[in-house]
C-alpha cells in the first residue's frame, strides 16, 4: 500500500493540508508530490477537489503534476529519461487509444487496488478525463467563457429551428418525419476538417485513431500534439501510391477562429510499412516517439516504426507516402510465424486484437486469427522478441486482449467464451473461462473494471440455442464464475462497445452504461439502450431505456454504430455514437451527441447534436482535450465508404474532426 493511500484512507482536508506542509517541509517536493497523488486518487471526490483547490493555489499546478507523478514514474522514465517528471512546470505527455476504453479504474477502491492500479499509466488518463475540468489543463485562461458562448449560440440555433418546426403544430411543411418523435436538433454537413485517406480504404471497422498530447499541463500544442490513423486497404501499400500509416499535426484547426490559424491540419507523416493495410487501430509510445501497429496481408505482421518530421516522411495518403528512412525506422515481428514456447508456428491473419501494450513491463500482448494469445517483450525499450504464446481456442479469431494491472491477468475472447490467464516469466498459466455467446457474437475486447471486479462484454447474440436470440451486455466478475445478461435488441452480426457516464465512475449504482443494440423488431437497424445497476452495482437485466432509435434519421435505414464513446468536460457528460451502413452509402451516415448529464430513461430522446455525411458510418471515436483554446477541444474519427459528396473530396475515405460541443 503506497503512503499516500494510507494517509488518504483516514483522514480529513484539514489534517491532509497540515501533513502535505509537513511532508514537504522534511521530504521536499518529489516526494510530497508523490504521496499527494496517492492521496488525490484514493480520496473521496469532494476531499479530492478541496485537496486539489489548495494545492493549485498553494503551489501552481502541483495537483495535476502530483497524480501524474504517481502514475507515471517509472512509465515515461523508462522510456526516456529526460521526460521523467521532476517537478510542477514539467512537460506531461499523455497517449489517448482503444486500449484507455477498455480498462477502466474507477472511484471509491481499496487503498491496495489504487496502489495495483499505479502500475498503469492509463490509470491517470481515466481519471484525466473525468477530472480535465477540475484541475483547468490545457486551458487558456483569457478564453475561459468560449465553450459557454458556443453553447449559448448553439442552443439559440437550436430554438429558432424548434419553434420554426413547431409554428403550424405539425412540423415543417412537407417533412417526412413521423409525428410524436422529437427530430433531432443541429443537423450540420460543416466539419472542422476532413482529410483524405486516400480511394482505397480508411480507419478500420470499429477501430479508433490514437492520440499523443504533448503536455496536459499547457496550452495544446499544434506543433507536437498528433494523431495517428491506420488504413485498411483494397490495394497494395506502396511508396508513391498508398499509406496504411499516417499522423498530422497542426489539430486544433477549422473554420474560423483557430489556435493554430489553419483550416486544415497537416500531414507529419505518411508511411507505407510492408505491402498491406491494417484492419486494426494504433498504439503510442509514452513518449510519442514510436507506433506499434499491425499489418494484415497474407499473415499478421507486428511493426514499431520510429517516425521522424521533415522532408521525404510523407506529404499526403497516396502519391505523397514513403517507406520509412532516414531518420525514421521500423522494426518488424512476423510473430504467428515463429516456433516458441508454447506454440508452433502457424502463420495467420489478425482481423480482430488490436495490440494491447503493458507499458511497465514493455510488453505488448497480441492476437490472431490462429486461435492463439502472444506475449511479446522490448515493444517501445528495446527490440519486440516474441517470448512465449498459448492456444486459447485452435483456429479461432481472438479478441484483442486487455491486461489488469490489479488481477495480473489478460483477458481475451475466442467470440463464444471469455478466458483469463496470467502471464509468468516463461509461460501463460490459465486462469478461468466463461462462455457468453452460442455462435461467436463477441468481436471487441472486454471492458475491464477493475476497481469493481468486473467486465463488460458486448456480443451480438447470446448463448440461447445453437445461434442466440438477442445481442446482450453481460457484467462478469473478475473470477469468470457467472454472468448476468441484458438484452439490447434483436441478434446480428455486429454489436460493438459501449459506454458508461461519468456517475458511474464516481458509483456503479448510480451510474449508467449505454450501449448501441438492435431495434426489437430489426437484427437489422440500430438502437440505443441505457443500463442501470443495483445498489450493490449489479447490472439489472432489464434496460432503463430501450429501442431509442432517434439517432437513425427519419427513414431509419439498416446499419450499425460505431463503438460508443462518452466524455466528461468537468460541466458537460456526452455521448457520441456513429451511424450508418458500413461498406454502402444507404445508412443514416451521421455521427450524433447526447447530454447524459441525466440519464437517458426516454425512447424519444434525441441528439442535441448531428453531423451529417459521414458516407458509410464512422470508426471508432478518439476524445482529444478539455480546453476552451479555440479547436482544441474535439473528438477524431474515420468514415467508413466513399461517395461523390464525401467531406474531404469525391469517392475517398476520410478522417475527421468535429468539435464536441456542437460537433461542427
Amino acid at each position: 500500500m503506497g503512503t499516500g493511500a494510507k494517509v488518504a484512507s483516514g483522514m480529513t482536508f484539514p489534517v491532509l493540508v497540515w501533513v502535505t506542509k509537513v511532508t514537504l517541509a522534511v521530504l521536499g517536493q518529489a516526494s510530497t508530490l508523490r504521496i499527494l497523488g496517492e492521496v488525490v486518487i484514493s480520496t473521496t471526490a469532494a476531499g479530492r477537489s478541496k485537496m486539489c483547490s489548495w494545492f493549485s493555489n498553494e503551489y501552481g499546478r502541483g495537483c495535476a503534476v502530483a497524480i501524474l507523478v504517481v502514475v507515471t514514474v517509472g512509465f515515461v522514465a523508462a522510456q526516456d529519461p529526460e521526460d521523467a517528471p521532476a517537478q510542477p512546470g514539467m512537460r506531461l505527455s499523455v497517449v489517448q487509444d482503444w486500449s484507455n476504453r477498455h480498462i477502466l479504474f474507477t472511484n471509491g477502491g481499496t487503498p491496495e487496488t489504487v496502489a495495483a492500479t499505479q502500475r498503469d499509466p492509463r490509470s491517470l488518463n481515466n481519471w484525466l478525463s473525468r477530472n480535465a475540468g477540475l484541475l483547468g489543463l490545457g486551458r487558456i485562461p483569457q478564453a475561459a467563457n468560449a465553450d459557454a458562448r458556443e453553447d449559448r449560440v448553439l442552443r439559440e440555433d437550436d430554438a429558432r429551428e424548434h419553434d420554426a418546426e413547431r409554428e403550424d403544430g405539425r412540423g415543417r411543411r412537407g417533412s417526412d418525419f413521423p409525428p410524436g418523435r422529437v427530430k433531432p436538433r443541429n443537423r450540420r454537413s460543416k466539419v472542422d476538417w476532413a482529410m483524405s485517406l486516400g480511394p482505397s480504404g480508411g480507419m478500420p471497422l470499429a477501430e479508433a485513431p490514437a492520440k499523443f498530447t504533448f503536455d496536459i499541463n499547457a496550452t495544446p500544442s499544434c506543433a507536437n500534439d498528433f494523431i495517428v490513423y491506420t488504413i485498411h486497404l483494397g490495394v497494395t501499400a506502396g511508396a508513391g501510391k498508398q499509406a496504411n500509416l499516417v499522423a498530422f499535426n497542426n489539430l486544433y484547426s477549422g473554420p474560423g477562429t483557430s489556435l493554430c490559424n489553419r483550416t486544415t491540419p497537416t500531414f507529419l507523416w505518411s508511411y507505407a510499412v510492408g505491402t498491406s493495410g491494417s484492419d486494426l487501430s494504433p498504439a503510442i509510445s509514452l513518449d510519442g516517439k514510436k507506433v506499434a501497429f499491425i499489418e494484415n496481408g497474407n499473415r499478421a505482421i507486428f511493426h514499431v516504426v520510429t517516425w521522424a518530421t521533415g522532408a521525404g516522411q510523407g506529404t499526403n495518403a497516396t502519391a505523397g507516402a514513403v517507406v520509412p528512412n532516414g531518420a525514421s525506422s521500423v522494426v518488424s515481428l512476423d510473430y504467428t510465424n515463429i516456433t516458441t514456447a508454447g506454440c508452433p508456428a502457424n502463420g495467420a491473419k489478425n482481423p480482430n486484437g488490436s495490440p494491447y501494450v503493458d507499458y511497465g513491463n514493455d510488453v505488448v500482448y497480441l492476437t490472431a486469427g490462429n486461435g492463439v494469445l502472444y506475449h511479446v517483450k522490448g515493444v517501445f525499450n528495446g527490440t519486440p522478441t516474441l517470448d512465449y504464446c498459448i492456444t486459447v481456442t485452435a483456429s479461432a479469431s481472438l479478441t484483442s486482449p486487455v491486461y489488469d494491472s490489479v488481477t495480473n491477468k489478460v483477458y481475451v475472447s475466442d467470440g463464444r467464451n471469455v478466458f483469463a490467464y496470467t502471464p509468468g516469466a516463461n509461460s501463460f498459466t490459465a486462469a478461468g473461462s466463461l462462455q457468453i455467446s452460442s455462435h461467436g457474437g463477441i468481436i471487441l475486447s472486454p471492458m475491464v473494471d477493475s476497481t469493481n471486479g468486473v467486465m463488460y462484454v458486448f456480443s451480438s447474440n447470446n448463448s440461447a440455442g445453437t445461434t442466440g436470440t438477442n445481442a446482450i451486455v453481460s457484467q462478469i466478475p473478475l473470477a469468470l464464475t457467472s454472468h448476468v445478461d441484458a438484452a439490447i435488441g434483436l441478434k446480428s452480426t455486429f454489436v460493438w462497445v459501449g459506454d458508461f457516464d461519468n456517475a458511474y465512475f464516481n458509483a456503479p449504482s448510480g451510474g449508467s452504461l449505454y450501449a448501441c443494440g438492435n431495434q426489437t423488431a430489426s437484427g437489422s437497424k440500430p438502437a440505443l439502450y441505457t443500463l442501470s445497476f443495483t445498489a450493490a452495482g449489479v447490472m439489472n437485466t432489464t434496460p432503463a431505456m430501450s429501442n431509442n432509435v432517434t439517432f437513425n434519421g427519419a427513414a431509419n435505414p439498416n446499419g450499425i454504430c460505431s463503438p460508443l464513446t462518452s466524455f466528461y468536460d468537468g460541466t458537460n457528460d456526452r455521448l457520441f455514437a456513429g451511424v450508418g451502413a458500413n461498406s454502402a452509402t444507404t445508412g443514416a451516415n451521421v455521427m450524433t451527441m447526447f447530454n447524459i448529464n441525466a440519464r437517458i430513461t426516454s425512447n424519444a430522446t434525441a441528439p442535441v447534436a448531428t453531423a451529417i455525411n459521414e458516407i458509410g458510418g464512422t470508426s471508432g471515436i478518439t476524445i482529444d482535450n478539455t480546453s476552451a483554446s479555440p479547436q482544441a477541444a474535439s473528438i477524431y474519427f474515420g468514415t467508413l465508404f466513399t461517395s461523390a459528396s464525401a467531406p474531404c473530396g469525391a469517392n475517398l475515405y476520410c478522417a475527421v474532426k468535429l468539435t464536441q460541443s456542437g460537433l461542427q
